[in-house]
């Protein structure tokens, strides 16, 4: 019996330390990979004016499509002085932003010299002429100068006086696209579109005074891009209706002269801002240069027309603007 039980034992130990050494032997178990983390792609708007206003609203709403369409982690602050512009972009870029947008033309000074500190940031602003690496300001006037240009070729059928007037201010920004409905509306032969050049773009009283001159003169289009003293223009249309009409800019202002507006040439900024941050997130940003738009980019540059001057209006001037456009879309009419 304790054979038995002595063979039993010796049986039981083998078997322990064959274990023992197979389990030496045996590959460790190798733990599962980790997925990386997917980093957040972060924006950051710095704006001049609290978003409740139009132009600071603007941005806000591009900033709010990123964040819905391009899954990013946003934050937006407001810039009360100049002093504090480049301390915007410090903020933003050394917290890892991806993306820091100046919605105002002053800001380039203060996005070309933070820029250069933060070489994995990338930076644009509303307006600019300077640039580097990681530095791409956006220029609209272009784009909006062929718009313009298409409603100049429009309006100048629809004339019966052939004469126009266009009020702006002494700022390319306002200007240059005027000078784009300018050459369309003299491209017809007859035609004569002069321009005024108002002092303050505040000033809604001195515009409308301006424009009723213009009426007594016998000019019967009339075309405003002179920031809120151009609403005062409209409202010498809005009490002319049925003699003179007008030309919307920026955005739709058939409201200021529900009978008098043809149509409305509106300019989104908030599509461009989106664009830019779209290319920067999938990587086909590119700085070192001015992000130039134009009319072949598209949603940036639009037309709403009017319902109440659709005998004006009518489907044949519609497909002449929009005949016009596509000859500036191939290059077959140049608008420089």
């Amino acid at each position: 019996m304790e054979r038995k039980s002595y063979k039993l034992w010796v049986l039981v130990a083998a078997l322990v330390i064959i274990s023992m050494v197979l389990a030496q032997c045996a590959p460790a178990a190798t733990p599962a990979p980790q997925q990386p983390t997917e980093k957040k792609f972060k924006v950051g708007l710095l704006h001049p004016s609290p978003i409740t206003d139009a132009w600071s609203g603007i941005a806000y709403q591009a900033l709010k499509r990123i964040e819905a369409e391009l899954g990013a982690e946003i934050a937006n602050v407001e810039i009360k002085s100049p002093a504090e512009r480049e301390k915007g972009f410090i903020d933003f870029a050394s917290q890892g932003y991806d993306l820091v947008i100046g919605h105002d033309f002053a800001m380039q000074d203060a996005a070309e010299k933070v820029s250069k500190d933060f070489p994995n940031t990338f930076f644009t602003t509303t307006g600019g002429s300077k640039f580097t690496d990681n530095y791409a300001p956006i220029d609209l006037i272009p784009g909006y100068k062929q718009a313009l240009y298409a409603v100049g070729v429009m309006a100048g059928n629809i004339t019966k006086t052939k004469k126009a007037v266009a009020f702006t201010m002494e700022l390319p920004a306002t200007k240059i696209p005027l000078e784009g409905f300018q050459a369309g509306f003299n491209s017809i032969p007859g035609n004569s579109c002069s321009m005024v050049i108002l002092k303050d773009g505040n000033d809604v009283g001195a515009a409308k005074e301006a424009a009723l001159q213009a009426i007594a003169d016998g000019a019967d289009i009339l075309i405003a891009n002179a920031n809120i003293a151009g609403t005062g223009v409209l409202q010498a249309v809005a009490e002319n209706e049925g003699k003179v009409w007008g030309i919307g800019t920026i955005g739709d202002q058939t409201s200021l002269a529900p009978k008098g507006v043809l149509v409305s040439a509106t300019l989104n900024v908030s599509e461009a801002l989106f664009s830019i941050a779209k290319a920067v997130k999938e990587g086909t940003m590119k700085g070192g240069q001015v992000r130039v738009f134009t009319v072949n980019d598209p949603g940036v540059y639009d037309f709403v027309y009017n319902p109440e001057t659709a005998d004006l209006v009518t489907d044949e001037m519609k497909a002449l603007l929009q005949d016009t456009l596509n000859k500036i879309k191939s290059g077959e009419i140049k608008v420089e």
